[in-house]
Protein backbone atom coordinates (compact mmCIF):
# COMPACT_ATOMS: atom_id res chain seq x y z
CA UNK A 1 0.00 0.00 0.00
CA UNK A 2 0.83 3.88 -0.97
CA UNK A 3 1.35 5.37 2.20
CA UNK A 4 -0.27 8.88 2.49
CA UNK A 5 2.57 11.85 2.60
CA UNK A 6 0.68 15.59 4.13
CA UNK A 7 2.79 17.68 2.75
CA UNK A 8 2.11 19.82 6.34
CA UNK A 9 3.77 17.60 8.44
CA UNK A 10 6.94 17.47 6.33
CA UNK A 11 7.39 21.06 6.11
CA UNK A 12 6.29 22.11 9.16
CA UNK A 13 6.23 18.83 12.37
CA UNK A 14 9.00 16.58 10.58
CA UNK A 15 11.67 16.27 12.82
CA UNK A 16 14.14 15.57 9.37
CA UNK A 17 16.02 18.21 7.35
CA UNK A 18 12.61 18.50 5.78
CA UNK A 19 11.23 20.16 9.34
CA UNK A 20 13.43 23.29 8.63
CA UNK A 21 12.20 24.02 5.01
CA UNK A 22 8.83 25.27 6.62
CA UNK A 23 9.78 27.89 8.54
CA UNK A 24 12.48 28.92 6.40
CA UNK A 25 10.12 28.91 3.47
CA UNK A 26 7.94 31.15 6.01
CA UNK A 27 10.34 33.55 6.98
CA UNK A 28 12.39 34.01 3.28
CA UNK A 29 8.30 34.69 1.61
CA UNK A 30 7.89 37.30 4.76
CA UNK A 31 11.15 39.01 4.02
CA UNK A 32 10.81 39.10 -0.16
CA UNK A 33 7.00 40.22 0.15
CA UNK A 34 7.50 42.58 3.08
CA UNK A 35 10.57 43.62 0.66
CA UNK A 36 8.44 45.16 -2.29
CA UNK A 37 4.79 45.57 -0.16
CA UNK A 38 5.59 46.97 3.40
CA UNK A 39 1.98 47.85 4.18
CA UNK A 40 1.80 43.24 5.14
CA UNK A 41 4.72 43.44 7.29
CA UNK A 42 2.10 43.05 10.36
CA UNK A 43 0.68 40.37 8.46
CA UNK A 44 3.59 37.97 8.73
CA UNK A 45 4.75 39.19 12.18
CA UNK A 46 0.60 37.72 13.12
CA UNK A 47 1.31 34.72 10.79
CA UNK A 48 5.14 33.83 12.77
CA UNK A 49 3.22 34.73 15.72
CA UNK A 50 0.92 32.33 15.39
CA UNK A 51 2.75 29.50 14.18
CA UNK A 52 5.24 30.10 17.03
CA UNK A 53 2.35 29.48 19.71
CA UNK A 54 1.36 26.20 17.73
CA UNK A 55 5.00 25.22 17.96
CA UNK A 56 4.98 25.81 22.06
CA UNK A 57 1.62 24.66 22.85
CA UNK A 58 2.91 21.40 21.57
CA UNK A 59 3.48 18.51 24.17
CA UNK A 60 7.29 18.02 23.00
CA UNK A 61 8.37 21.69 22.07
CA UNK A 62 11.25 21.15 22.99
CA UNK A 63 12.06 18.77 19.64
CA UNK A 64 11.22 22.03 17.53
CA UNK A 65 13.13 25.17 18.68
CA UNK A 66 15.20 25.16 15.73
CA UNK A 67 12.02 26.18 13.98
CA UNK A 68 10.89 28.79 16.53
CA UNK A 69 14.11 29.84 16.42
CA UNK A 70 13.87 30.50 12.70
CA UNK A 71 10.22 31.81 12.91
CA UNK A 72 11.32 34.42 15.80
CA UNK A 73 14.28 35.52 13.20
CA UNK A 74 11.72 36.09 10.57
CA UNK A 75 8.99 37.83 13.67
CA UNK A 76 12.64 40.67 14.55
CA UNK A 77 13.37 40.82 10.52
CA UNK A 78 10.00 41.80 10.10
CA UNK A 79 9.35 44.14 12.81
CA UNK A 80 12.97 45.84 11.96
CA UNK A 81 11.28 46.75 8.36
CA UNK A 82 8.67 47.79 10.39
CA UNK A 83 10.58 50.11 12.45
CA UNK A 84 12.63 51.62 9.51
CA UNK A 85 9.58 53.87 8.09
Amino acid sequence: MMQEINIFEELFLSLDMWGYFGPLALVILGYLITKKERGLTIFFIIVDSLIIWQYLNMANYELYMWQVIILLLGVIQCAFRLASR
